[in-house]
């Protein structure tokens, strides 16, 4: 029997609404590229919640722009993926710096409930501009756009300082390892507990490695289909992660 429970986090797309599917498709449409359109639910199916240059590389691949630029070679493609990866990474940095990137409510709120209540968090994203998004969202803007709940928030904390683990971009290869990496560092925090493991992602790719480790997946539906989420074997999948029978799920009420 579980003890206590303890929330993975992935970030973009559920915690913050970063950029990223924007850098890619404006840096994708830009010459020697040329990707006319690329859809959100490509983005979900493809992008989202991979490692960058696996991400890079579906897009390039299945868009056919190595062909359409004549690289057959692993090293000819490897040239243009590096470049592709490259002009994205220095455009996203740049829209981040300047905090051009939103805040889902519901998980703000849930990871603060969730805070208050000792509930041990692991930010826990493939993507190395996760913490930069996280350290940006300050005191004032969670209380102007989240509300007064959050004036008695440290002065000087932000949105980052609701995480006990950051394991954010590290060099592990697929979400699995990610999600086994954070889970391990939260053991290390409260040794001797029987954890109860509650994953929240948006992508199918996440909620399918959360379920190979014996955690609970909640599916935190942003874009894409609902179904699948559910396909890839989530315990519950929500739009708002405010509802009473999700706090009663993931063991805050």
């Amino acid at each position: 029997m579980f003890e206590k429970v303890a929330f993975i986090w992935d970030i973009d797309g559920v915690v913050v609404d970063s950029p990223h599917e924007d850098a890619w498709r404006i840096t994708a449409a830009k010459e020697p590229y040329l990707v006319k359109t690329m859809g959100s639910d490509f983005y979900f199916n493809f992008v989202a919640s991979r490692p960058r240059f696996e991400g890079g590389n579906n897009i390039l691949e299945l868009n056919n722009v190595y062909d359409r630029l004549g690289a057959k070679t692993k090293e000819e493609k490897k040239v243009i993926l590096e470049r592709y990866c490259s002009e994205k990474n220095k455009l996203i940095n740049n829209l981040i710096e300047a905090g051009k990137f939103n805040l889902f409510p519901d998980a703000v709120l849930t990871l603060w409930e969730a805070k208050r209540k000792g509930i041990p968090q692991a930010a826990a994203s493939a993507s190395k501009n996760a913490k930069d998004m996280l350290i940006r969202v300050t005191k004032e803007r969670l209380i102007k756009e989240i509300g007064p709940v959050f004036n008695t928030m440290d002065e000087g904390n932000t949105l980052y300082k609701l995480f006990d683990i950051d394991v954010c971009g590290t060099d592990l290869e697929g979400k699995k390892n990610i999600l086994e990496f954070a889970s391990s560092r939260i053991k290390e925090l409260m040794p001797g507990e029987k954890l109860r493991f509650v994953v929240f992602e948006d992508a199918s790719s996440g909620i399918e490695a959360a379920k190979s480790l014996g955690f609970d997946a909640v599916g935190v539906w942003r874009i894409g289909q609902e179904e699948a989420l559910r396909r890839a074997g989530a315990d519950f999948v929500a739009r708002d992660l405010r509802t009473a029978d999700i706090y009663k799920f993931i063991g805050l009420v």
